[in-house]
């Protein structure tokens, strides 16, 4: 007896080759797997850095901020600064003629330590003490020297033994003329000046407490009182 055969499917109408595609795939085991992800962006390029503008000019500055500022017309002179005064030291002889003339109209005359010629000095803490003293005339003279006309070695050999001599007697105030050089060279008291350091070394020391220049009645910066140290024994 004769096999029938088996009908095969007819396709249906409307041609579709890959219609049953997928539920072949699905049946195969085979799956789409994880969906395409798009590529990874690139990280963009970093930035240069850019420097740092440069700080503003300081005339353009003072340009920028004189731009609303208006000129204004000066309406006056201004005044003349008047210059500052010189002062001028007085000169020795016109102090001295002031000095005489006050005296004549009976005005009482200055401390002599005002005189710009005026000295003093002492030796040891112990002289200062007898200055105000000394200056008004208070001690009695008991002797005097004068170097007019004396070189000045001639004058401080005269100086070192006077000094030494009074002191040995006991003597208490002597006077010593020195001058004021005014018929000297330039007008300068050279005697003046060395009287100063002969009457401050060691050796006369010993014998000198303190020396001042003499009031205006007694010679006045021509002079100065020397007041001696007492010298102890017979």
């Amino acid at each position: 007896m004769a096999r029938k055969r088996k009908k095969e499917p007819v396709p249906e109408p409307g041609n579709r080759p890959f219609s049953g595609l997928a539920s072949l795939i699905e049946r195969a085991g085979i799956g789409r797997g994880a969906e395409a992800k798009p590529p990874p962006k690139s990280a963009p390029a970093p930035q240069t850095a850019q420097p740092p503008e440069p700080p503003p000019d300081d005339t353009k500055v003072f340009e920028d901020a004189m731009q609303e500022v208006q000129r204004i017309s000066w309406r006056h002179t201004p005044a003349a600064t008047p210059p500052a005064a010189v002062a001028v030291p007085e000169n020795s002889g016109l102090a001295d003629e002031r000095l005489f003339q006050e005296a004549v109209d009976g005005a009482a005359a200055p401390p002599i330590l005002d005189h710009p010629e005026y000295i003093e000095g002492w030796i040891g803490v112990a002289g200062r003490r007898f200055l105000p003293l000394l200056r008004s005339g208070t001690y009695s003279i008991q002797g005097m020297i004068d170097l007019h006309g004396l070189s000045r070695v001639e004058a401080r050999e005269a100086v070192e033994q006077f000094i030494a001599r009074m002191s040995g007697e006991r003597s208490c105030c002597v006077k010593i003329v020195h001058g004021r050089g005014i018929n000297s060279p330039n007008d300068q008291a050279v005697l003046k000046e060395h009287l100063q350091r002969w009457l401050a070394t060691r050796r006369m020391s010993r014998h000198v407490v303190a020396y001042a220049s003499a009031p205006y009645t007694d010679g006045g910066v021509g002079a100065i009182y020397v007041l001696l140290r007492r010298v102890s024994g017979g």
